[in-house]
C-alpha cells in the first residue's frame, strides 16, 4: 500500500509538471514529498508542491494525494485545511481516485480548496469523446532498389587555386569523388558531422507527393557550409559542397490502416470533481 501511495504521488507530480510546462512560459519545478514549516513552527509533509513568482508575488500550491479505494472523508479535508491555514499564503488541491463523501464539496468550496479525481478512465469518461481513430494511409515513397537506386551527384567548390588543381586531378583519377555513397556524411567547417548518413538524409530532401509513379526524376538542393573530408592528393582535407543533384524514382505502396485506440494509450485522467471536466489525459510511456 505504501509503494502504491508513493507511485500515486509521483504520478500526480508528473502530471502537474507536464501541465505547467504546457501552460506556463516560465519553468516551474514541481516537487514531491516536501517538508514545510507552518506559522506555528510545526513541520508539515506535503505530497506535491510548487511555487512561483508572478508580478512580484509568491504563489504556492500544496497537493494532498489520497490513493484510497473509498471516498475521502470530511475529516481528511479538515486536516488538510488545518495544514493550509498553518502554512498560509497558499492554494490547496486534494487529489484522490474514488470521490469525496458528503459535506467535503461544500467545505472545500467555501475555503477555496480544489478537489480533483486522478484515476484510470472509465466508460463514462469517453461519452462525447473520440475513443478510436482510424487512418487510411497510402504511402508514396522514393524507390531505393538495385534497379532504381537513389543517386546523389555532388557540386564541389574549391577554396583555392591549389585545391582546385588537386580536385580536378583527383576527379580525373576517380570520378566517384563527385558522387555520394549511402554512408556519406556532410561535415561543418569544424570537421564535425553536420548531417546524418545519406541513406537517411537524402529521402528527407524529397517531397514525392507531387510526382507520379515512375521516373527517373531529378531534384537540385542548394547547400550552405557543407563539406566533405576527402583525400585529393595530399591527405584528407575539407572540400566545400555547394549543392547536390538527387536522382530518384517514385512508387506508391499498398494502403495501410492505422488504428489509434485512446483506451489503450491513456492510463490516467485528471478530472475536476465539481465540474466533471477532464483537465488532462496521461498517456502511457511506450
Amino acid at each position: 500500500m505504501f509503494k502504491e501511495s508513493i507511485e500515486y504521488e509521483l504520478l500526480t507530480q508528473s502530471i502537474y509538471q507536464e501541465i505547467l510546462a504546457r501552460e506556463s512560459a516560465d519553468t516551474v519545478d514541481v516537487k514531491h514529498n516536501v517538508s514545510l514549516a507552518g506559522r506555528s513552527g510545526v513541520e508539515h509533509q506535503i505530497d506535491v508542491f510548487w511555487e512561483f513568482r508572478q508580478a512580484g508575488v509568491k504563489h504556492r500550491v500544496l497537493i494532498e494525494c489520497k490513493n484510497y479505494g473509498t471516498s475521502l472523508t470530511l475529516e481528511k479535508a479538515r486536516n488538510f485545511f488545518a495544514v493550509l491555514h498553518d502554512i498560509g499564503n497558499c492554494q490547496g488541491i486534494m487529489v484522490t481516485k474514488t470521490g469525496y463523501q458528503s459535506g467535503v464539496v461544500d467545505f472545500c468550496r467555501f475555503y477555496g480548496i480544489e478537489l480533483k479525481l486522478l484515476r484510470a478512465p472509465v466508460d463514462s469518461d469517453w461519452v462525447g469523446r473520440i475513443k478510436t481513430v482510424k487512418i487510411n494511409v497510402t504511402p508514396r515513397v522514393p524507390v531505393s532498389t538495385i534497379e532504381h537506386p537513389i543517386t546523389c551527384a555532388l557540386f564541389l567548390q574549391p577554396t583555392s587555386d591549389a585545391q582546385d588543381a588537386r580536385l580536378r586531378a583527383a576527379v580525373h583519377r576517380d570520378p566517384n569523388l563527385t558522387r555520394a555513397s549511402s554512408s556519406t556524411k556532410f561535415l561543418g567547417k569544424d570537421g564535425e558531422p553536420k548531417t546524418e548518413e545519406m541513406a537517411f538524409w537524402l529521402p528527407r530532401q524529397l517531397n514525392v507527393l507531387q510526382y507520379e509513379d515512375g521516373g527517373p526524376y531529378e531534384k537540385n538542393v542548394e547547400l550552405n557550409d557543407h563539406y566533405l573530408s576527402v583525400d585529393i592528393g595530399s591527405g584528407h582535407e575539407l572540400v566545400k559542397v555547394i549543392g547536390v543533384k538527387i536522382g530518384f524514382w517514385v512508387e506508391t505502396l499498398e494502403s495501410q490502416e492505422i488504428v489509434i485506440n485512446a483506451v489503450e494509450t491513456v492510463n490516467a485522467i485528471l478530472k475536476d470533481y465539481q465540474t466533471g471536466d477532464i483537465e488532462y489525459a496521461h498517456r502511457k510511456q511506450i
